[in-house]
C-alpha cells in the first residue's frame, strides 16, 4: 500500500486556532512526531493570545490522555502573509513536525514542475508532494490565488498532503517537516513556514522563494556558473550509446558506438553531440561500483580507440557511475555506508529491479550513501582514473537525484564533497545527476529529466534559472522503442518537442542503425535546426 493511502482510523481532535486578527474561517493546528509515537497539542495546557502560542504539556493523537513535550509558536501576520515560526520539545528525539490548516479554498495545486495543463488535487482527490524529489523540485506550491512554501537553509524532507478525512467538514492542507535523522533532538525548531493569500501573480512570489533558495543553497545563474564548461553551451544532442545489459547482452561494442558517432555527426555539427555511455563498464549494474571498460566490449583497448575517435570529431563523452549502487559481491566493504533507515536500525533500499526476467527483484542489489568518505574516496578514484587515462569529458552518476534521510552520514553534503573532490583534481570535467531539484542543481549543472523530453514546466526558471536537463535513460530508441540497459523493457519514443533548458536525446542500441538510420539522422538534423543552447 502506497503511504498516501496509509491514515489514521479515527480523529485526532486537535485544538485549532484562528490567524492572529482573523475571525475567518482558516485555523491551524500542530502535530509533533517522535520516534515512538504521535502528539497534538494538549487543549488545555495551550495558551494562544496575539499570534503567540505555549503549550505546556502534548496529548496523544485523539487526546485521551496528555503526555511530556511542548511547543512555542509564533504565528507573524502581516497583510496577506502568514509565517509559522514553530519550536517544539519532546523527551523522545522530534522525528516529524506537521502544520495542519483548514479553511482554505478547495481549489486544485500546481507546484514549479507541475506539468503546464496538471494540476493536484482535481474533483477533491487527496494528493501528496515529497521535497526534495521528481514530484517537488523546491517546497513550494500555489492553489488560485494563494501560496505555501517553507524557506529551509538545509535540504530535509518537506511533505504536502491534501485530504479530506471522514471526520472533517472540510479539506485539511498538510505541510510536514522531517528533521534530519543525522541531527535529531529533544528540541527542535522548524523552518519558517509561509501562507501568502491574495497574490496577484503567482511566479513573481516563485521568484521571493527562489531567491531564497539561491542564498541558501549557493545557486549561481547558468550564465555565470564556473563549473559548466564552454563546450556544454553549444550542446544540440545527446547521443545514449547502450552498452551491456545486466545479464550479459551487448547492444554496442567500442567499435560500434565510434560507428554510431560518425554516422549521427555526418547530420549535426559534431561540436554539438554529447555522447552518453550506460554501461560501458560491462554488466550494467552487476559490476557497479567497479568502473573499468567492459571486456566484452573491447576492453581498455577499445574504449581508448572509442575515446580517440570521439576526440577526432568533436564530440563529448560522458561515461555513466553509479552514484549509490553496488553489487554486495563487487564491493567488500558495503557495510560501512549503506544507506540505513531514519533509526539507524536496517538496510534502506531504493529498489530491486528484476533485470533478468525472472519476474522477481535481483538479490544482491544496494545502495550506498557518497557521504561516507570510504565509498566516497572509491568513486572519486573511479571517476579520476578514467578521466586521467582516457581523457573523456565528464562524468554521469546514476541515481543522486534520490534523497535518503541517513542518520550516519548527511546525503547533500556528501554530493558537495563529492563533486568539490572532483572538480579540485578535474576543473573542466561536466558532472551530471539523474533527476534534479533545487539544491541539487547547484551541485550538477545537467541532468537527466525523470518525466521525459516533452513535459512542460508549470514554471520552467526553477530549472533554466541555474542548469540544464535532458532525456533519461530509459528514453525508448527509434523503432521499438527498447531501453536498452535499463529495467523498463520496450517505452515507445516520445515526439520531438521543444522545451525551455531541455537538451534532446536520441538513444542507440543494436538494431537502432541498422533498421532506423533514416530516423536517427532526421533527429539529429532536427536537433541542430531547433535547440538553442
Amino acid at each position: 500500500m502506497a503511504l498516501i493511502d496509509a491514515d489514521l482510523s479515527f480523529d485526532p481532535r486537535d485544538p485549532y486556532f484562528p490567524l492572529p486578527g482573523e475571525s475567518g474561517d482558516v485555523r491551524w493546528a500542530v502535530q509533533i512526531f517522535t520516534t515512538d509515537n504521535g502528539y497534538g497539542l494538549d487543549a488545555a495546557s495551550t495558551r494562544f493570545h496575539d499570534g503567540r502560542l505555549h503549550c505546556e504539556r502534548l496529548a496523544l493523537l485523539g487526546q485521551q490522555r496528555t503526555a511530556e513535550g511542548g511547543a512555542d509558536i509564533t504565528v507573524h501576520q502581516r497583510g496577506d502573509r502568514t509565517e509559522w515560526s514553530i519550536s517544539v520539545r519532546h523527551p523522545e528525539p522530534v522525528k516529524a513536525v506537521k502544520l495542519l490548516i483548514t479553511g482554505l479554498p478547495e481549489r486544485t495545486w500546481w507546484a514549479a514542475n507541475t506539468a503546464r495543463g496538471q494540476e493536484h488535487g482535481a474533483d477533491g482527490r487527496r494528493f501528496q508532494l515529497e521535497y526534495p524529489g521528481p514530484d517537488w523540485a523546491t517546497p513550494w506550491a500555489a492553489s488560485g490565488d494563494l501560496t505555501l512554501s517553507v524557506r529551509d537553509p538545509l535540504v530535509r524532507r518537506q511533505i504536502l498532503h491534501v485530504h479530506r478525512p471522514a471526520y472533517a467538514p472540510g479539506r485539511i492542507v498538510e505541510l510536514v517537516h522531517v528533521p534530519a535523522a543525522s541531527a535529531r533532538a529533544h528540541r527542535y525548531q522548524v523552518p519558517s513556514i509561509l501562507l501568502h493569500r491574495n497574490v496577484s501573480a503567482p511566479d513573481g512570489d516563485l521568484d521571493e522563494h527562489l531567491s531564497f533558495v539561491e542564498r541558501a543553497h549557493r545557486l549561481q545563474p547558468w550564465e555565470r556558473r564556473r563549473d559548466v564548461p564552454s563546450w556544454l553551451r553549444d550542446i544540440a544532442l545527446v547521443v545514449t550509446l547502450h552498452g551491456q545489459h545486466w545479464t550479459g547482452h551487448v547492444f554496442n561494442t567500442f567499435p560500434a558506438m565510434a560507428e554510431a558517432l560518425r554516422f549521427v555527426t555526418s547530420h549535426i555539427e559534431p561540436h554539438r553531440v554529447l555522447a552518453y555511455l550506460p554501461g560501458w563498464e560491462g554488466r550494467y549494474y552487476h559490476d557497479y561500483p567497479h568502473y573499468r571498460p567492459g571486456a566484452d566490449l573491447g576492453g581498455a583497448q577499445g574504449f581508448r580507440e572509442l575515446t580517440e575517435a570521439a576526440r577526432g570529431l568533436g564530440v563529448r563523452l560522458m561515461p555513466m557511475f553509479g552514484g549509490h549502487g553496488a553489487n554486495v559481491t563487487q564491493y567488500a566493504d558495503w557495510r560501512s555506508s549503506v544507506f540505513q533507515n531514519d533509526t539507524g536500525r536496517y538496510v534502506e533500499l531504493l529498489n530491486r529491479p528484476d533485470w533478468d526476467g525472472d519476474r522477481t527483484g535481483e538479490g544482491d542489489q544496494v545502495f550506498l550513501n557518497p557521504g561516507e568518505p570510504g565509498f566516497r574516496a572509491h568513486l572519486v578514484e573511479s571517476v579520476s582514473a578514467i578521466v586521467r587515462e582516457f581523457g573523456v569529458d565528464a562524468a554521469f552518476f546514476d541515481t543522486v537525484g534520490y534523497w535518503f534521510n541517513d542518520p550516519r552520514y548527511e546525503l547533500v553534503d556528501g554530493y558537495r564533497r563529492l563533486a568539490e573532490q572532483l572538480r579540485g583534481r578535474h576543473p573542466d570535467l561536466l558532472l551530471a545527476a539523474e533527476g534534479w531539484w533545487d539544491a541539487l542543481s547547484g551541485i550538477f549543472p545537467l541532468s537527466q529529466q525523470w518525466f521525459g523530453v516533452d513535459r512542460d514546466l508549470r514554471s520552467p526558471q526553477v530549472l533554466t534559472r541555474y542548469a540544464r536537463t535532458t532525456g533519461h535513460l530509459a528514453e525508448g530508441t527509434p523503432g521499438l522503442g527498447s531501453t536498452g540497459v535499463h529495467e523498463k523493457g520496450f517505452v515507445p519514443r516520445p515526439a520531438d518537442v521543444v522545451r525551455p533548458g531541455h537538451i534532446p536525446v536520441v538513444s542507440i542500441t543494436d538494431d537502432t542503425l541498422p533498421a532506423h538510420a533514416d530516423e536517427v539522422a532526421a533527429i539529429a538534423r532536427w536537433a541542430e535546426e531547433h535547440h538553442t543552447p
